[in-house]
Order: structure tokens, then sequence, then C-alpha cells
């Protein structure tokens, strides 16, 4: 008669302790009640497996997955309640089986479950219990934290140039809101993404997490709105919640900015018609291409990167041309003069209109009313309440006067504004290209460039290299034109021949 071998009972034990603030048992205080329950049980424990700080909602916890993946190394998997094995509805019973397949059994430590049908519809109950609690945490947890967003509380969130002030709102780090300003006003200097950000992590600057600056962080930061003083938590958002560190005119030029190619100790242009230059082919952009040949001669073009069928055209040329010839436009007194007052009819809005109408009409009617009393008392013709009449109308009259002065005052004259365009220091080509030049169409053999307003010119002018076809009238502002420095509208076609 053989002898049975004694096979000893194991176990396995996982402890957990959720990220939540609420107050439950740590990791060693769940190990030890499972200790004592081995040894009272006459369990030998093989494995000791611990998630710190991982909810109980997510299967995401890797001592969790290591116990399931060595399941059938014991008899039993105990923890110290059954919320520590799971607190999800759906992942407690799907692990529960993958454990059953391994012969291995799910034990509490200090939840006596009997091994009987009764047991089932109790651990049933006990997870749904824990489900239910953990919802129940997370929405007094959310709730607790929308309350700290009316307040403006940071919530936990991190941002690069603040930290958690003692009343648990932000507050500024000068240091890194120095960081802050600097990003900015490089990227208003067209610098690029990539080379703000690996000049920082060159100078050792880090993340508020500690991590080394990326591209994409320069970007986050670069459309973050709280640096404009807007604090924004789970949809709720309160301007001038926060400090500010941008200023808003700072922040709205940044968005606009494209990046200009940089290399150490060249000098590069800037490509001005960037995003205006079509190609005629495919009607696709033509992007800005510098370099060095082999001979090591500097080149710069638009060129297609659609198609490809459109031969590229020099930038010095094309931007040149387009120069040149607005600069001749712009000497003619006359035809600066009616772009300016085109401008200023753009710039009073309908409100302006109607006050300037009204008080031309009220000083009109004021000044042919003293005419009118002057003439019929030289003629002896004194009707009763003339001085009052009198007193009335020259009253309309001071009042019409004041109000059309006021109106004047509010901004250059038209021939101010004229001088400006012909002589103004700071409209220079790049300015000037921005204010006049819609987009160019590039051809086998031309270019047509749309400008951003038309001549009253009736015959076509002929410059050197070039014809101009213009439309009849003067056309009223283009809202939807981007216009920088002029805000006009129409169109005029100027047919450049393209430079051999």
């Amino acid at each position: 008669m053989s002898e049975e071998v004694f096979k000893p009972k194991t176990a396995a034990l996982y402890a957990r302790f959720s990220c939540s603030k609420q107050r439950e048992a740590s990791i060693e205080d769940q190990l030890d009640e499972c200790r004592r329950w081995c040894r009272r049980n006459g369990y030998a424990i093989v494995a000791e497996y611990a998630d710190y700080a991982m909810s109980g909602r997510t299967d995401d916890r890797p001592e969790f997955q290591r116990m399931i993946a060595n399941a059938g190394e014991s008899d039993v998997v105990l923890v110290y309640m059954m919320d520590r094995f799971s607190r999800d509805p759906f992942d407690a019973p799907i692990y529960k089986r993958e454990l059953a397949k391994k012969g291995v059994r799910l034990v509490s430590a200090i939840e006596a479950i009997p091994d009987s049908p009764e047991g089932i519809i109790y651990e049933k109950l006990l997870e749904g219990l824990a489900a239910c609690e953990s919802r129940k945490t997370s929405l007094r947890t959310l709730r607790g934290m929308r309350g700290n967003a009316k307040k403006c509380l940071t919530n936990g969130v991190r941002c690069f140039g603040y930290r958690t002030g003692p009343d648990g709102r932000y507050e500024i780090v000068p240091e890194e809101a120095e960081i802050v300003r600097e990003v900015f006003l490089r990227r208003l200097d067209r610098e690029s993404v990539c080379s703000i950000a690996s000049d920082l992590r060159r100078r050792g600057v880090r993340s508020r997490a500690g991590n080394p600056i990326k591209d994409t962080f320069v970007q986050h930061m670069l459309h973050n709105e709280k640096y404009l003083g807007i604090y924004s938590w789970g949809g709720y958002r309160e301007e001038g919640g926060m400090p500010q560190i941008v200023d808003e005119v700072t922040f709205a030029r940044a968005q606009l900015v494209r990046s200009a190619k940089r290399r150490d100790e060249e000098d590069w242009g800037t490509f001005v018609l960037s995003g205006r230059v079509l190609c005629s082919k495919c009607g696709g952009t033509m992007a800005g291409t510098s370099g060095r040949g082999k001979s090591g001669k500097k080149y710069e073009y638009y060129s297609c990167r659609g198609c490809g069928e459109i031969k590229p055209v020099r930038r010095d040329w094309l931007e040149g041309s387009i120069v040149s010839h607005l600069r001749s436009i712009l000497s003619d007194r006359d035809e600066a003069l009616r772009i300016a007052e085109m401008c200023f009819d753009g710039m009073f809005d309908d409100a302006g209109k109607r006050d300037r109408e009204e008080a031309t009409r009220a000083l009109r009617e004021a000044e042919s009313g003293l005419r009118n009393i002057l003439n019929a008392i030289e003629q002896g013709i004194i009707a009763p309440g003339v001085k009052e009449r009198i007193a009335q109308l020259e009253a309309q009259r001071d009042d019409a006067r004041r109000t059309l002065a006021s109106l004047d005052e509010s901004g250059m004259s038209v021939a101010d504004f004229a001088d400006f365009l012909q002589f103004g220091a700071t409209l220079d080509d790049q300015n000037l290209l921005d204010a006049f030049v819609y987009q160019a169409m590039v051809f086998d053999d031309e270019v047509v460039v749309t400008l951003n307003y038309d001549t009253e010119q009736s015959e076509p002018a002929r410059v050197s290299l070039s014809r101009v076809r213009t439309v009849e009238r003067w056309c009223p502002v283009g809202t939807e034109r981007r216009t920088l420095l002029i805000c006009i509208g129409g169109t005029v076609f100027i047919r450049y021949k393209r430079a051999a």
C-alpha cells in the first residue's frame, strides 16, 4: 500500500492601495491580515503582489496582470477584501473565470463567504457593492472638483509658468513666466517651434512634470489660453480667473506666425507671399524653397510641391517686380489720394457715416436759416421771436461744427494718409506686399497678381514688361480679403513676363 504524498495548501497574496484620498488600509496592513489568515488556515504563501496608487476600476495594473499571468502557482488568490481585487462590475467576473480555469479560487481574508450556493449570491453582492461604492466615490470627487473649478482652484492641473498657491489657486513662477514670454517673442520673430524647443532642451529647461522640452510642449504653450489669464477646467471657463503672463496682442499675433527658415550665420530672405502664390496647373500653393546649389550659390524660389508642372519662380524677381509696380502706382499723387479716400470710406462704419451725414445736414440747415433771417431783416421784415430763432440756429450750427470737428479728429486726414502711402517709412516692401497683394497665380510664361483694390484707369496701363487690366469702378471693402495694413477690396490683374 503506497503512501500518499502530503501537499500543503498554497496561497498567492494580492494587495492594492487606491489613488483615492479616502481612508483605507495600507498595503502592509492588507498583507499582514492576509498572512494571519494563511497561518490560521494552514496555507503556505508562494507569492505576494501589490499595486500602489492604482484604481480598482481598471485592470491596467502591473502587479495584478502579473498575478493573473502566474495563475496556477497557488491554490487560492487571497485578498484583504473583494474590492481590492476589482471594483469594475465587468472585470471581476472575467478575471475570476481566468483564475478558475487554472483551478484557483479567489478568497477574502475578512469577508466570510460560505462555500455553498448561497455564497455565490453573497459574492456577487459584494462585487456589486464595490462597483457601486467606486461609482459614488467618483461622482463625489467630480462634484468636488467642479466646485473647485468655480473657485478657479488648480484641481491638480499643472501648467508651466504657474504653481499652486497657498489658497489653491494658480500663482506665477517668475523664472518660468520669463521663459513663456521669451517663447512668444521668439515665435513673433518667426522662429520655428522645433528650434525653440531644441534651445530650451539645451539650456536644461524642463516641463512641470520634469521632462525635457519637446516640440509639442512649445506648440501647446503657444495656444494655451491660460497665459491670457483664462482659467478653464472641465468645460468651465472664466476670464481673469488666474494671473496673466502674455498680453492679448502678443498671443493673437503668435497664432498667425509662420516659421521662417533659419541657418546659423546665413542671411535668408523672408517669403512674404507664402500661402498666396498659387500654381495655375493644380491650384495648390507654391511653397518657399531655399538652399544652396553645388556651386554654393544661394537660391530662393516659390515652387509647387503638388503637381510640380510649373517651373519654380524666383522669390526676389516675383516680389521685386510687384513692389516696383506698386511703388509706381503710389508715386502718382492722384492715385495715392484715391486709394486713401477708399481706405477712409472703408474705415467709417455705418454709425460713423450716419453721424457725419446728420451733422452735415444740421450745419447746412442752420447756415441756410441764418442767411434767410438776415436777408429778411435787411429788407425790413422782422417777425416775432426772431432773436430766439437766431439763438436756436446758432446753437445748432455750433453743435454741428463741433460734431464734425470731433469726427475729423478721430483719425488722420485723407491727405495725411496719402502721404503715408507715398513716403511712410514703415511702409516697407513687406508691409506693401501684405497690404496690397491678395494672390499671385503662376503660369508657364507669366504671373497674374490679384491686388486688394482696383483703379479707375479707362485704358490698360503699360509698364516695363507688364500689362494691367482694370475694371470700371472702385470696389467696396472686401471683408473676406486678407489685408493686414489697408482694409480695401476689389480686383485688378497685373501680368508680369517671367524673368529669364
